[in-house]
């Protein structure tokens, strides 16, 4: 079975992996996603099956941390 869609890069990490390699909680990273420090289609994409309930969010490493060293003063 094929899949649709483009391939994500090697920069983009699960949730357990992104938050990880930030040093930061995996509660943190969701609080960042909901105060809107995090965007949509730049730091984080939503890839749940279709018709699937539960969001699966795959997270940009690179994006992730260029934000996060500029600081909450900058958004």
């Amino acid at each position: 079975m094929q899949k649709l869609g483009r391939p994500l890069s090697k920069d983009w990490l699960s949730t357990s992996d992104a938050a990880s390699e930030l040093g930061i909680s995996r509660n943190h990273l969701f609080n960042l996603k909901t105060d809107g420090t995090f965007k949509q289609g730049k730091h984080f994409r939503d890839i749940r099956r279709t018709n699937s309930m539960r969001a699966t969010y795959k997270w940009n490493l690179p994006a992730l941390q260029k934000i996060l060293d500029k600081g909450p003063e900058v958004r």
